[in-house]
């Protein structure tokens, strides 16, 4: 049949073609408009002399499926599929495509190599779109450049992979259940094209994701060097990529970088096992090697139908949510103002740093700068801000003002009340022992920008000095280490700050101690401190580089690290280096991802859905999206603030999510585990789920891990981030306006 027999015909009384586009495999791809609204489309119809071929038919109608099923921005979207009249042209199966204007990938290939920054955002794109896929248990089995399409609109690059024909079904009910999915390939036949097909599966037959993940690495080295690595008869290439290393990119141009070396060279060891073993770790290799988050956009052709349109957070309404009302006022007991009382000394006191906008902190005047004295808890000594590690029945806060002037003595019920504090600076430089140092500590002085004594303790602490009463050095001992400027200890964060409070105070050799304890301790403490470093770090770059185009991933890093860990000094200061605040929480009033997982010790399953159904208008469902083990001091530190929300807040939560991607605890950490402890104590539901293909993780890609949101009724994201004092309470009043617009409009 020739190309354009068809053009002027309509199928299933729908689709008038209006030409053709291209060749595919097993079928031809041709431009039509629907009929009704003239809205263009690409429909994929199965060619005539496979009618009779059932496996041909099979295999092209579950394209459809599989394609609806993954339904990634990187995979070409199938929109709808079925068949029509086969006596007529153009009849028998059909799919209905999205229509996109580029061209393939193969096409571009041809004019010669790609710029190595091109290439690999290319294949950090085509890396995400299967991982989508591996997700759902689907191999593609044909990758290659002429199944990518490469867009441009608005003057950026948008990438579609496309062709699921082949693909191989691991892990699909749907398939295994009925027997079909094994007829689809005889045994001993290979499926795909030589020039991309991973060893295992040219030798053995056999194959998974990582067969994929092969090819992209054959697909990369060809986009940097213009050529695939083997070529000639398809069993010569298929002998070579069994037994011969593929070459480095940079042996064919001297510019491509080490690390894309280094990166192909992974993807296409001979042994999967070698490789790197997921879709996403290529992504994330990517990131790390270009400095640049893979931006994750959908494409809309002028002509396509309107993306639909997520669910919005709704603007603020004047009317109050009467449930939190009623339970601001049964928890606020006596408030006080006083003028001219003596205040205890500042070293007995602590700094409000944060003040949750709509709380009993921020309704009874309390202000970021003031200072606070728990005159019931003052146990001498360093300070503890950590007031969630018990829990109370009735807390007095006393409160004065930054100038010292006026006392606000607040009286409630244990409740938390909306505020984060840290320690002053002067309780910090009376109590700070170098020998049994507490990293927090440092990081209250950092707050505070106190960078002369945040000098001293640390390097006192990097050198172990003792203190003795006349200060750091004070005794015989500590008086001879002062001599010596050999580190004892440099495995703990006072490395980071020291190096801080060198760079703070112009002295750029600070830097040193900085990129040290990110290459060697970063990952052994808790998160924060891999930000700070990572700020630090690119701070220090900022400095080097001035064109506006190097900055720009430097700018991304910045808002990256503040989004993990919105320290106020940190958002102070990206705000004043460009200008405007920091990107705020992506999924933050929009609907969360949906999920469907195994407990870890296999006894339940928790669906996303029906736990929502089970909630009530008020409540909230907790998510902590974990990634590996759970003993980690971040997750103790949140089991043990969870613990303490869940005593006071419990008629607003309704039970605990854990997502991880490892099932076993870490036994040898016991103290790790006891935030979690208490709350599976509890009468809250909670439960540990194994997302073993990290699906939930990947498609919330969230800032930090731990990551903890808040979930309300109607799956709507109210809260993202780690569930501080303040983050509660602001995700409470989110919460309550929302319900209280969804009440107000007459809709539940």
């Amino acid at each position: 049949m020739a190309k354009d027999s068809i053009t002027g015909t309509v199928i299933a009384e729908r689709y008038k073609v209006t030409g053709f586009l291209r060749p595919g495999r097993m079928g031809d791809l041709y431009v039509a408009r629907r009929v009704g609204d003239n809205q263009k489309f690409a429909v994929k119809v199965l060619d005539p002399g496979l009618f009779t071929n059932p496996e041909a038919v099979r295999r092209f109608e579950r394209e459809a499926r599989i394609a609806q099923a993954i339904a990634h921005p990187f995979t070409l979207r199938v929109l709808d599929h079925g068949r029509s009249d086969s006596g007529r042209p153009g009849g028998g199966p059909y799919l209905v495509l999205e229509y996109v204007e580029g061209e393939l990938l193969s096409d571009l290939i041809e004019e010669g190599p790609l710029e190595p920054k091109r290439a690999v955002a290319i294949a950090g794109r085509i890396a995400l779109a299967l991982e989508a896929a591996h997700q759902k248990g689907v191999v593609h089995r044909d990758l290659s450049p002429t199944n990518v399409l490469l867009a441009q609109v608005a003057g950026k690059e948008f990438v579609k992979v496309s062709d699921f024909g082949l693909a191989m079904i691991t892990e699909s009910e749907e398939e295994q259940s009925d027997g079909k999915e094994a007829t689809l390939t005889a045994v001993g036949v290979r499926i795909g094209t030589p020039t991309y097909m991973a060893p295992e599966y040219i030798e053995e037959y056999e194959l998974d994701h990582r067969a994929d993940i092969y090819g992209l690495g054959i697909m990369l080295y060809e986009m940097l060097t213009g050529a695939p690595p083997f070529t000639g008869r398809p069993y010569k290439v298929m002998e070579a990529h069994v037994h011969e290393p593929v070459p480095k990119p940079s042996s064919k141009r001297p510019d491509i970088p080490p690390w894309l070396d280094d990166l192909v060279f992974r993807l296409t060891a001979k042994r999967p096992d070698q490789r790197l073993q997921s879709a996403a770790e290529v992504a994330e290799a990517i990131e790390r090697g270009t400095g640049v988050k893979i931006e994750v956009t959908e494409y809309r052709s002028p002509t396509a139908e309107p993306a639909p349109v997520r669910a919005q957070a709704p603007a603020p309404v004047d009317q109050k949510d009467p449930i939190l009302e009623h339970f601001v006022t049964s928890n606020l007991g006596e408030v006080s103002r006083n003028k001219g009382i003596k205040a205890p000394p500042k070293d007995r006191r602590f700094l409000v740093t944060r003040v949750a906008r709509e709380s009993i902190a921020a309704r009874t005047g309390v202000q970021v700068g003031y200072t606070l004295h728990l005159p019931d808890e003052d146990h001498g000594g360093l300070l503890d801000p950590r007031l969630w590690l018990h829990v109370v029945e009735r807390r007095r806060w006393v409160f004065y003002t930054s100038d010292g002037g006026d006392r606000l003595e607040i009286v409630a019920s244990g409740v938390p009340i909306g505020l984060e504090v840290c320690r002053s600076a002067e309780n910090i430089v009376a109590n700070y022992d170098p020998l049994l140092p507490e990293p927090a500590a440092l990081l209250d002085l950092w707050s505070q920008q106190r960078w002369d004594e945040l000098e001293k303790l640390s390097k006192a602490t990097l050198l172990q000095q003792q203190r003795g009463g006349g200060g750091i050095g004070g005794n015989l001992f500590g008086r001879f280490l002062a001599g010596s400027e050999k580190r004892v200890l440099v495995d703990h964060p006072a490395l980071l700050f020291h190096g801080i409070a060198l760079v703070e105070t112009k002295r750029p050799q600070g830097h040193l101690d900085v990129t040290e304890f990110a290459a060697k301790y970063a990952s052994k403490w808790p998160n924060v401190y891999a930000a700070l470093s990572d700020w630090y770090a690119t701070m220090h770059q900022w400095k080097v580089v001035t064109e506006p185009h190097a900055r720009q991933p430097l700018a991304e890093k910045l808002a990256d690290v503040v989004l993990r860990e919105p320290l106020p000094l940190l958002v102070k200061r990206y705000t004043e280096l460009l200008g405007a605040a920091p990107p705020g929480s992506p999924w933050l009033g929009q609907p969360f991802a949906e999920y469907s997982m195994d407990s870890v010790d296999g006894k339940s399953t928790a669906r996303l859905y029906e736990t929502l159904e089970r909630m009530d208008e008020s409540q909230l469902l907790a998510v902590c999206l974990l990634g590996g083990y759970r003993g980690t001091p971040d997750y103790d530190a949140f089991m043990h603030r969870f613990a303490n929300h869940m005593a006071f807040f419990e008629p607003f939560l309704y039970g605990l999510h854990v997502v991880t991607t490892q099932q076993e605890p870490e036994h040898d950490k016991p103290e790790l585990y006891r935030g979690e402890a208490m709350v599976k104590g509890s009468r809250i539901p909670f439960v540990v789920l194994h997302d073993y293909r990290a699906f939930v993780q990947r498609a919330v890609k969230p800032p930090a891990i731990p990551t903890v949101y808040l979930i309300d009724r109607r799956g709507t994201c109210v809260h993202e981030g780690q569930l501080t004092d303040v983050d509660l309470w602001d995700a409470l009043v989110l919460a309550g306006r929302m319900r209280v617009e969804r009440f107000r409009g007459g809709g539940r």
